[in-house]
């Protein structure tokens, strides 16, 4: 799942001298009320429609797939949800999911069929859905994206009611974690079909079946949830209230954590980490907790239009980033140098992935050690005169995080000679221009949705819409699917790097950096449920009382 910034993460709660700090908190009264911050403004609530971290997080305050991931003695366990129990072939290719017996927030009894018409939605070419690659192991699923087979033989079907089925193309060993996602969630066929494009744009656009129900959204403002007195396990959801306020700024961020307006805050700048853990460690005033988050920043290029449709021009932009100062000097020390695509937190079938692949960038940077020479062989090969200095290179942006925007224009100006003009943006304006490719060159994050390569070398298979580029390549699309459908740890190992190095050698993305968050939370707060690949789920939170 996309997001800019920060995203799903295991919380290694460090060990505190603990002092109870009310500090304004939100539970002065009975009700017991929780505020946590949120970077950007959600892009929609039609998940088939948008791919961001955002959107993603709120929506799975208000609706419950077939399984929910949590920490259990700090391990991601996948547990039932709305599915109450489920049980699998011997061939491990069918999946048969029996639901509780729930109703959604209005009432109306949830079926097996909504499931049947939510991963339908994503996987119809009409919807062009970025987030399809995620589910494209359900059978026939690939064949009906690209049009070759009807819906209706998509390996997804209501048994009765109550009853799910799901066959695969191949086994997946991650199928419960990726029941958990918002791909697998549940979808009211009426609502859709009244709204229009307008479904999930307001919380009286929507209905969900989850421990929340969405009562306010001021847009670019806040959202505000109350506990659903129809959610399933409603008894052990303690929150009454959880108030999430957009706040893009990270100073304005923290001084809302500090005056006591928010519970929780998440930081990425050395020098709030440093003031932060000061007041932890002298008067224990916070909790304090370090993820290493299963996430990679990259930039990435338009590859319809030039000059980026050149291999060797993209090339050029990826090595000539120095990814050991943004290292030191952009995240002062606090986020590691990437050389690769998956993050050091990725396993393959229990081997970590970046010691099976090594550093494919660095290999690169010694095969070409003058990027700029190599991006003028590319400008030469598409017939640019004037060299690099010639270039104009319009390069998009999310506002709140114009700073990096402002390093990338410098270091390119010396690196290459080559002119960014900055174009800042809203979140859902940034989306919506990558999904229209409607720009040169920009910069994001992405985090896993579950622990496999698959979760990130998907992204990037032919037909794909969750990060659009105009890449496609047939070798990567071939060594994808043979990854993707053997059970064979050797074979998938050597795929997968393959394939990784074939993506980064074509220069299709820049990674520069693996993600790092550090949270604070007053000590009343309770239940801080954040599992690495998956969105925090606030049902699990409390107020100490």
């Amino acid at each position: 799942m996309k997001k800019l910034g920060k995203k799903f993460r295991v919380a290694l709660i460090l060990s505190l001298c603990l002092v109870l700090s009310f500090a304004g908190s939100g539970y002065a009264g009975e009700e017991q009320v929780l505020r946590v911050p949120l970077d950007a403004e959600p892009d929609s609530l039609n998940l088939a429609r948008v791919s961001d971290f955002y959107s993603a997080l709120v929506a799975s305050q208000i609706i419950e797939g077939l399984t929910c991931v949590a920490l259990r003695d700090g391990k991601p366990v996948a547990e039932p949800a709305s599915a109450e129990s489920w049980e699998v072939s011997d061939d491990q290719l069918t999946w048969t999911f029996h639901l509780r017996d729930m109703t959604w927030a209005d009432g109306e009894p949830l079926k097996a069929e909504d499931f049947v018409y939510g991963i339908g939605r994503v996987l119809d070419p009409e919807t062009a859905s970025p987030i399809s690659g995620k589910i494209r192991f359900i059978l026939n699923a690939g064949a009906v994206l690209n049009g070759e087979k009807p819906l209706s033989e998509l390996g997804v079907k209501a048994l009765d009611d109550r009853t799910l089925e799901i066959r695969l193309e191949h086994p997946v060993p991650y199928l419960l974690e990726s029941a958990a996602g918002t791909a697998m969630f549940p979808v009211r066929r009426d609502l859709v079909e009244k709204y229009g494009d307008a479904y999930g744009t307001d919380p009286d656009k929507i209905v969900g079946c989850g421990p929340f129900i969405l009562k306010e959204w001021v847009h670019n403002s806040s959202l505000t949830f109350v506990r659903n007195p129809s959610y399933w396990d409603a008894e052990n959801v303690r929150l009454d209230r959880l108030e999430m306020r957009i706040i893009a700024e990270e100073t304005a961020k923290v001084g809302e954590f500090e005056n006591g307006g928010l519970d929780i805050v998440y930081v990425y700048s050395i020098e709030w980490v440093k003031q932060l853990n000061a007041q932890s460690d002298e008067g224990g005033k916070y909790v304090r907790s370090v993820l290493q988050l299963p996430e990679t920043r990259y930039v990435f290029f338009n590859q319809q239009v030039p000059p980026f449709s050149n291999k060797k021009v993209r090339l050029a932009f990826s090595l000539a980033l120095d990814r050991e100062e943004i290292h030191r000097d952009v995240s002062q020390g606090m986020e590691k140098a990437a050389y690769g695509w998956l993050p050091p937190s990725m396993n393959l079938d229990g081997a970590n992935f970046r010691e099976l692949a090594g550093d494919p960038l660095k290999e690169l940077a010694e095969a070409h050690p003058d990027p700029k020479a190599l991006l003028i062989e590319g400008l030469e090969e598409l017939g640019i005169q004037g060299g690099p200095e010639a270039l104009k290179i319009q390069l998009m942006c999310y506002n709140a995080q114009r700073d990096f925007a402002e390093y990338l224009q410098q270091s390119y100006k010396a690196s290459l000679g080559v002119e960014l003009e900055i174009d800042p943006v809203e979140w859902p304006v940034l989306q919506e221009r990558n999904r229209n490719l409607d720009y040169e060159m920009s910069y994001k994050s992405y985090c896993a949705d579950f622990n496999d390569p698959s979760s990130m070398m998907d992204l990037w298979i032919t037909g794909t819409r969750t990060i659009p580029t105009g890449w496609s390549n047939e070798r990567y699309d071939a060594l994808l699917r043979e990854a993707g459908s053997s059970g064979d740890r050797e074979l998938r190992a050597k795929n997968y790097v393959e394939a990784e190095r074939l993506l980064l050698s074509e220069g299709t993305i820049a990674p520069y950096a693996y993600s790092a968050e550090f949270d604070y939370l007053y000590s009343h707060v309770d239940g801080f449920n954040t599992p690495l690949f998956t969105p925090t789920l606030y049902k699990y939170a409390g107020i100490r009382k």
